[in-house]
């Protein structure tokens, strides 16, 4: 029976692709090598994080720091990659230097390091070593990453996400994260007074895993865990990329879903949770400047890497009847694209959110505003994506470049 192993080479250097290519192009009948290259760090992370990756190959370069982050994010996961690191003898400040960094990558948790150019007996006698040996372990699995945006604030985002989350809590095990940094409002319509925010994983960010994240959340009452925004734009500062890339990554080993809310701006913080997402779903209500706004934000997201596929869009009725004379239709007309959902007006949503009750599990009856949101629901359960952006090109420009450029000519998505 014929050994697949899946192959993934984090380098910008083709060279270190056809070195291993050649290394390994008749180690057996038995053994079929599928190969994926990625050029980005966060990429080359959520691909191993979210699909099986047997081997995990970085080259190294001078600096040691990239392979011991990947090393802490694939700590833990249930079918861990085999993490070796490619190296060359010139790049480093003579053999000391190379010693100590090698050592300390070994602690980190590399299982081997292979000199360039690569030698086939020394590849060969890895693989046969750390995978043939080892024999074929079931996949992985993680929770599904929901992400909730917008082009402004005001829009019911919120609402739709939170109560998303409610209704995702009676199918599994549900971590809300109010990503919303600068104005979080989760734990305010969730009736909730946590003790730990985001802030305090940022703290603690170096070391958290499975057994810290559980300490700091806070439980609801419909069993959906939150972890809140900090309380104050201060403590908000401490929030960066690496943070809630950390959070996402360790949540989703934890819970069946993870369901994030963001800030209406679209920064490093809101590009890394929608380079982890499955889905994307992007709110707005029934005006016409939101729906411009939104517009440009669906062509923002394809161009950073959001394809169609993960892709849904919320309209959420703001306003009673059909006062502005908006249709979805004319909805979709504007945005070019399929409105996904429609969740129509209600009343009592003001009320639920002002008594820190979600209006999901706030009635007992199902009315069209619940039947509305369970659609989402059963969206968010039932989708079929791949959470690999597989079409998008390998290499990909810092964050501020990407977002400078996919922005370039539109309008800025802040709070308004």
């Amino acid at each position: 029976m014929q050994r697949t192993i899946q192959t993934l080479i984090l380098t910008h250097d083709p060279g270190l692709v056809t070195e291993f290519t050649a290394a390994t192009d008749d180690i057996g009948d038995d053994v079929r090598f599928v190969l994926h290259v990625e050029e980005d760090e966060r990429r080359a992370i959520r691909h191993a994080t979210e699909r099986p990756v047997d081997l995990l190959i970085v080259d190294l370069g001078q600096d040691i720091r990239q392979a011991k982050r990947l090393a802490q994010e694939l700590r833990g996961v249930d079918h861990p990659p085999v993490l070796v690191a490619t190296y060359r003898r010139q790049e480093f400040d003579g053999e000391d230097a190379l010693s100590a960094g090698l050592v300390e990558l070994l602690r980190s948790g590399l299982r081997d390091f292979l000199s360039r150019p690569l030698s086939r007996p020394e590849v060969q006698a890895l693989i046969d070593r750390e995978l043939l040996a080892r024999g074929e372990q079931n996949p992985r699995s993680v929770g599904k990453v929901l992400s909730f945006v917008g082009s402004k604030g005001g829009v019911g985002k919120s609402t739709v996400g939170i109560n998303t989350a409610v209704g995702l809590s009676r199918s599994g095990s549900v971590l809300l994260v109010d990503a919303s940094i600068q104005h979080g409002v989760a734990a305010d319509l969730l009736g909730l007074t946590p003790e730990a925010t985001l802030a305090d994983v940022a703290r603690e960010v170096d070391r958290l895993d499975e057994r810290l994240l559980a300490g700091l959340v806070t439980e609801h009452s419909s069993g959906l865990h939150l972890l809140p925004a900090p309380s104050n734009a201060i403590d908000a500062a401490a929030v960066d990329e690496a943070v809630i890339t950390r959070v996402i990554s360790v949540a989703r080993r934890a819970y069946d879903f993870v369901v994030v809310d963001t800030f209406p701006l679209l920064d490093s913080v809101t590009l890394a949770i929608l380079d982890l997402s499955h889905l994307t779903f992007t709110v707005l209500n029934d005006s016409g400047p939101t729906i411009n706004g939104s517009a440009e934000l669906l062509r923002v997201l394809e161009r950073v890497g959001v394809e169609r596929s993960r892709s849904r869009v919320v309209l959420n009725r703001t306003h009673p009847g059909r006062g502005l004379g908006i249709t979805p239709t004319d909805v979709a007309t504007r945005l070019d694209r399929p409105v996904d959902h429609v969740v129509p007006y209600s009343r009592s949503v003001l009320s639920a959110a002002n008594s820190g009750k979600p209006r999901f599990i706030s009635l007992n009856r199902m009315g069209a505003w619940q039947r509305a949101i369970n659609r989402v629901v059963k969206d968010a359960i039932t989708a079929t994506i791949s959470p690999v952006n597989e079409s998008a090109p390998t290499e990909l420009q810092p964050d501020r470049s990407r977002i400078q450029a996919a922005t370039t000519g539109g309008v800025e998505h802040g709070a308004q």
